[in-house]
């Protein structure tokens, strides 16, 4: 028997001696097929191409929205966002006009699948997966994601980062990375470089831990295929929009760092070896960016059901020339210049650039709530629904893929949490942060949509995979969504699957002799989350989260 290892502030006797994990997982921040299966079919990423072979794979629904916070939560816990309560980089406020600071760790509620596993006295290896910041205990270890503050410990137990040397969770996305910029060959270089070393060596730190430190399941997130899409979209996908100047360098930098990633994909699988089953996946695909942007304040505006005050532009001249000092902190504000909030029914915020949370100014929820909760409530969504989802450009295109109640697509203890409706953006169209602002300050309903130098943006389908001896190699299989990979990853361990977790178990990857001989197990008895603890440790610290968020797009 293993020495005993300690999680959760309890000691766990190991049932074996682990040599190599039964269960590798490997996610890939942004991946889809749409880019990468004809690329593996080219021999460009000849160990995703084996993988494929011998493999089952298919598209891997996201959440709404399709976000790297909500998405991995899911991920990791195999419930909807309503079920954990992560929903955008950004707590949300349903009860108040100002913010809540970011989303962290602390903010994903009810156990993970590394909670469960941990439970039945496996040990697990977690990377870089987000939300793991504030660090959760595990049986066995875990290193934070993108979320961890510069210059704080970033590992559980703290003595693992010793051994991982100079490692690089994140890398600094280059200010304005846009083609007009007379620096932008030179940045673009840099940073697909730079990527290209982070994936090189969170490779061979995984190598590392795998060897050192065995582990039952060992999971970790590579960001750069993300990182890369976000800029370089049109060079990586030329067809899906406005085609860029030719430069063989770039395009090389770019085919290197994606081939770092095939290369970490083969040297885990490796090191994992052959009686390992593999778990490839993204937490969302990626399509281009939006061409217009659709002012969803100013349409709530024109509808009545958002109060703008009138002479907003002399508002705001008075406020900052004519009132002293000590007094425009108070007063130079959204709700004295733009908005007069208790005449206002519904507003909406963006919580990514093809999603939009719209809030219903509810009595009884806000301070100045003026809608009547029951049928006055109800009625304003329908009329907010209606509306959008008949909602189309000056040419006819439809704006809207959807516009849901909250409790049509979420479920859970958590559902209260989200905004009162939410809308999905087609794909040609998107909002822009600091939407209440900007959308009122305009009188057109559309306008240009340029974000951050961004040519490419997250589409609902992601991928997955699976590899290995209870695999059955069929190749392309039928879409699941990503709550169904935490039940998966416990079916191969060998354990139950929690009742509570919402994904069906991915049952037609398996071989039929693999299901004949494991019947798939159900239990109701609940592990006991292990919860985040604590804040951000400083709001300097939190500034500089929101910055590097701010860099990548994820946030104003």
């Amino acid at each position: 028997m293993a020495p005993p290892c300690r999680a959760a502030g309890r000691t766990i006797e190991t049932t074996s001696l682990v040599t190599k994990p039964s269960v590798l997982m490997v996610g890939l921040d942004g991946a889809g097929w749409r880019l990468l299966e004809p690329w593996a079919r080219a021999k460009r990423l000849p160990h995703l191409a084996s993988l494929m072979e011998r493999g089952a794979w298919g598209a891997l629904r996201s959440t709404i929205p399709a976000l790297t916070l909500p998405a991995w939560s899911s991920f990791m816990t195999g419930r909807n966002p309503g079920g954990h309560g992560v929903y955008a980089f950004r707590r949300l406020a349903p009860d108040r006009y100002d913010g809540r600071g970011l989303a962290s760790a602390a903010d994903l509620h009810g156990p993970t699948l590394w909670d469960v596993i941990g439970a039945a006295g496996r040990r697990v290896g977690v990377v870089n997966v987000p939300p793991s910041y504030p660090l959760r205990p595990v049986n066995g270890f875990m290193v934070g994601c993108m979320l961890t503050p510069p210059g704080v410990a970033f590992t559980h137990p703290p003595e693992l980062t010793g051994e991982l040397g100079d490692y690089v969770i994140d890398t600094k996305t280059p200010r304005d990375l846009r083609p007009e910029n007379p620096v932008f060959r030179t940045r673009a270089l840099e940073y697909a470089a730079a990527l290209r070393r982070q994936t090189e060596r969170r490779t061979a730190a995984c190598v590392h831990l795998m060897r050192a430190h065995p582990v039952d399941a060992f999971c970790v997130v590579f960001y750069a295929p993300d990182r890369l899409q976000h800029y370089f979209w049109n060079r990586l996908q030329p067809e899906e929009g406005v085609r860029p100047e030719p430069d063989q360098e770039i395009d090389a930098a770019l085919a290197a760092t994606y081939a770092a990633v095939d290369d970490a994909i083969g040297a885990l699988v490796a090191e994992a070896g052959p009686q390992a089953n593999v778990v490839l996946l993204s937490d969302h695909g990626f399509t281009h960016s939006p061409r217009r942007s659709v002012r969803i304040n100013r349409w709530l505006a024109d509808a009545g059901l958002l109060a703008q005050r009138p002479l907003w532009t002399l508002r705001r001249k008075v406020i900052r020339k004519a009132l002293p000092k000590t007094w425009r902190a108070r007063y130079d504000t959204l709700d004295h210049i733009l908005v007069n909030r208790a005449r206002t029914q519904a507003w909406s915020d963006t919580i990514f650039t093809n999603t939009a949370a719209i809030w219903v100014h509810a009595a009884g929820r806000y301070p100045l709530g003026c809608v009547a909760p029951g049928a006055p409530y109800e009625a304003v969504r329908d009329r907010i629904k209606t509306g959008l989802e008949a909602l189309r450009d000056e040419g006819g295109a439809r704006v809207f893929r959807g516009v849901f109640r909250r409790e049509e697509i979420y479920s859970g203890p958590y559902v209260d949490a989200a905004p009162d409706l939410v809308a999905e953006c087609e794909p040609d169209f998107g909002i822009v942060y600091e939407s209440l602002r900007r959308d009122l300050r305009e009188r057109t309903l559309f306008g240009p949509f340029r974000e951050e130098g961004y040519t490419g943006t997250h589409d609902p389908e992601g991928l997955y995979l699976f590899a290995g001896p209870a695999i059955d190699a069929h190749g392309r299989d039928r879409e699941y969504p990503i709550e169904s990979i935490a039940p998966t990853v416990l079916h191969l361990l060998g354990l139950a699957v929690p009742r509570s977790m919402e994904g069906p178990v991915c049952a037609s990857v398996l071989r039929a002799d693999h299901r004949a001989a494991h019947p798939i197990e159900y239990t109701d008895v609940e592990t006991a989350g292990v919860e985040a603890t604590g804040e951000w440790g400083s709001a300097e610290a939190e500034a500089q989260i929101a910055e590097h968020l701010k860099g990548l797009g994820y946030m104003e």
